[in-house]
């Protein structure tokens, strides 16, 4: 059975390790850890045919090497790290989902496959998978065998997407994609991950330290 570490983002009430608590806030104050939290434990809940291991299952802040070293001392196929976006215009919304600057084949093959079906869930604008220096994906943290990416479902400083995930169907629309584009790629065949690896893939600059997308969603 594949194992699978899912990462909420965020948490806590300081910042640990280069992880803030909170990122994104909605206009009538959801929070992104809050949410984040909730689908990712829906994802658990839901899970069939593999192992699912949270990084965190309360409101509690870990770094974010700390968050890799779970999924490397779990041996884990592949760590999805989910996040919700933010950025001071309420005009920009998307599905975006990243793979290390670094990472393998196996990694673009599974940030592939959970961009399409989490964009699939959302209906909202593809910003297509990039490349970046997440220092929670850096291939160096985790094993070798490990395929690694970080999801930004949706930006949820949009009044309408944050009424959106309020509703509990919704959230459990995201978790069973998140869970389609894992159970995707773990079936994908070793040819058909070289294969596809030949795509280019844009490669987003980012500042030291950066843990979410927002800080480069001006670029866009």
């Amino acid at each position: 059975m594949s194992t699978v570490v899912v990462d909420p983002g965020h948490g806590g009430t300081t910042t640990v390790g280069g992880s803030s608590p909170n990122n994104a806030t909605g206009p009538t104050g959801l929070l992104e850890k809050v949410l984040t939290l909730d689908v990712c434990r829906r994802v658990a809940a839901k899970a069939r045919d593999m192992k699912v291991v949270l990084t965190r299952s309360t409101d509690t802040n870990l770094g974010l090497a700390d968050r890799a070293g779970i999924a490397k001392a779990n041996k884990a196929n592949a760590f999805v790290s989910v996040h919700f976006n933010g950025w001071p215009s309420p005009d920009v919304q998307g599905t975006e989902t990243y793979l290390h600057e670094n990472g393998s084949n196996r990694s673009l093959a599974l940030a592939k496959a959970i961009q399409a079906h989490v964009l699939g869930a959302t209906g909202l604008s593809d910003r297509g998978v990039k490349r970046a220096a997440f220092a929670v994906l850096n291939p160096a943290q985790h094993d070798a065998a490990t395929a690694a990416c970080l999801v930004e479902i949706s930006f949820l400083t949009q009044a309408s997407e944050e009424a959106r995930l309020k509703v509990p169907a919704y959230l459990d629309a995201l978790a069973d994609a998140l869970l389609a584009g894992i159970s995707e790629f773990l079936g994908q065949s070793s040819a058909a991950i070289e294969a596809a690896a030949s795509e280019r893939v844009e490669s987003i600059p980012l500042s030291p330290g950066t843990e979410d997308a927002a800080s480069v969603n001006f670029r866009r």
